[in-house]
Formats: structure tokens, C-alpha cells, sequence
């Protein structure tokens, strides 16, 4: 619907190669609004109007559009611009956009990004494609145990710009443990010198690192959660599913058995072949 509407009003402005002005009509729109009418755009063009952007709006816009149109516009773009594009990514989506490039290609890339998004890319392509840790993010507040409501106010004021989810905030010991979790509602209304300890909720639901997502996706919508702590087996807390990666599997499951049932095979093997 928007692509058709405002689409017209973009090309005249990549016409008269108006930086300036494709730069404002990106950051007047929402980037799922953006990414919408540049659904309508060759990967050239669309990489015309994300490079009038900073680096930190093409990742917001970039992240809406599908992935085959990702994976064809990184094939135009230079490594160093997207490189930087990709640092500005959540971590959930710059992975599940490098799981699906070539090796190579992403080798060529990491070696341009800071030391902390290469270790955290590495690691979260490590784990099985179909797992939560594939699909996790790392890119959530945890605040210590052992700690006073005041302070755990001011350390998620330092860890809010860099995290998805504030809402809910994860409470691990001195080893990284879960061990439970609490509302920001809470911690607002809690007495600053209140141990953060006695407000925390132990009866908290994780998942494992290696547990299948559909599962995960499952648990989200049997508890209704908004997010979900992923445990590695050490109970150690290593990252977050958030409801838009879970509404993701759960379209994806829903879409393979439609095609069970149209007795249709975008998979491996048909569902009526016999032995």
C-alpha cells in the first residue's frame, strides 16, 4: 500500500540525486514503512537511498525487508559500507542475514567490524540453525543479585540504550546464573535502598541454548511472553527470544504445514513418497 503511494515522491527525489532530501523522507517514515516502499525498488536503488542514510537508519530500515531482498542488496554493496551497516544490526538479524551468505563473503566482512560484534557474530553462528541460540539475541539488561533498587536503577540506565527489552529485566549471580527475573514496573516502585534480591521473582521460565525453536516459540505463546532468557547448560543466562523472532517461527511452521497438507514440497522430500 505505501509502496505504490509514495513510491513516485522517492523516484523523483533519486532523479534529481537529492541526498538530502531522500535522507528526510527516511526518517520522516517508520523504517517498517520505508522498508515497505523500498520493496517496490531494484537492489540498486534501494541501496541508493539506505547510503543517504547513517549507518544506524540503513540497519533499522534494512532489517524489515525480507530476506532474499537482503541477501541480493548486500551483493551491491561494498564491504566497508556494509560492514558498518551490519555492526548497527540487532544481533539476531545481522546472524540470520550471515547465515544464509556466502562463507567467503562473510569472512571477507568480519575482519572490518569492532572485536566485540565479530565475537558475538561468531559465537551466535555456532550454534544449530533451528536452535534458540540461532535466533537469540544478546542485546538485554541483567542486573546483579547482590545490589540495591537504586543501583539497579542507574546500571540499567547505562545498559538501556544497547537493549531490546527493558521491561523485564534478568537477575543472574556473580557466575552469570539465572536466577531470576524482575519488572521495571517493580524496580520503579520499589524503595531505593530495597535489595534488588527481595523483589525478584525466582519462578522464572528459560530455555536452553540448544532447545528447537519451535518449542521456544511455543513456550512464548502457552506463557504469553514478551521475551525469553536463553540458558546455556550451566544455567549460565547467554541471551534473549524476543516475540517478533517467535511470531517469525510461528509463521514459518504454519507455512510448512500448509504444504503438508496441499501435499506440496518446498522440502527435501515429498510427504506422499513411499519407501
Amino acid at each position: 500500500m505505501y509502496g505504490r503511494l509514495m513510491l513516485p515522491e522517492l523516484q523523483v527525489l533519486l532523479d534529481e540525486n537529492d541526498t538530502a532530501g531522500v535522507k528526510e523522507f527516511c526518517e520522516a517514515l517508520y523504517p517498517a514503512v520505508t522498508a515497505e516502499i523500498l520493496a517496490e525498488l531494484d537492489s540498486q536503488n534501494v541501496w541508493r537511498v539506505l547510503s543517504c542514510c547513517e549507518p544506524q537508519k540503513q540497519a533499522e530500515i534494512f532489517q524489515f525487508l525480507p530476506l532474499p531482498q537482503q541477501i541480493e542488496i548486500v551483493g551491491v554493496i561494498s564491504r566497508g559500507p556494509l560492514s558498518k551497516m551490519i555492526e548497527e544490526m540487532a544481533p539476531d538479524d545481522r546472524v540470520d542475514l550471515l547465515s544464509r551468505m556466502d562463507d567467503e563473503h562473510v569472512e571477507e566482512l568480519l575482519p572490518l567490524m569492532a572485536q566485540a560484534e565479530r565475537s558475538d557474530i561468531r559465537k551466535l553462528l555456532s550454534y544449530p540453525e533451528d536452535s534458540a541460540g540461532a535466533i537469540m539475541t544478546t542485546e538485554y539488561a541483567s542486573l546483579p543479585e547482590n545490589i540495591t533498587v537504586a543501583q539497579a536503577l542507574e546500571r540499567l540506565r547505562q545498559q538501556a540504550p544497547d537493549s531490546e527489552i527493558i521491561s523485564y529485566i534478568y537477575v543472574v549471580d556473580e557466575g552469570r546464573r539465572l536466577q531470576g527475573i524482575v519488572s521495571l514496573r517493580e524496580l520503579i516502585f520499589a524503595r531505593p535502598a530495597r535489595p534488588l534480591s527481595e523483589i525478584t521473582n525466582r519462578d522464572v521460565i528459560s530455555v536452553r541454548v540448544d532447545d528447537d525453536q519451535e518449542f521456544v516459540a511455543q513456550q512464548m505463546a502457552r506463557f504469553d511472553f514478551i521475551a525469553i532468557p536463553v540458558v546455556d547448560h550451566q544455567n549460565q543466562l547467554v541471551g534473549i527470544v524476543t516475540h517478533d523472532d517467535a511470531i517469525d517461527i510461528m509463521q514459518e511452521e504454519a507455512t510448512e504445514d500448509t504444504y503438508r497438507l496441499a501435499a506440496v514440497e518446498p522440502l527435501e522430500d515429498s510427504y506422499l513418497s513411499t519407501p
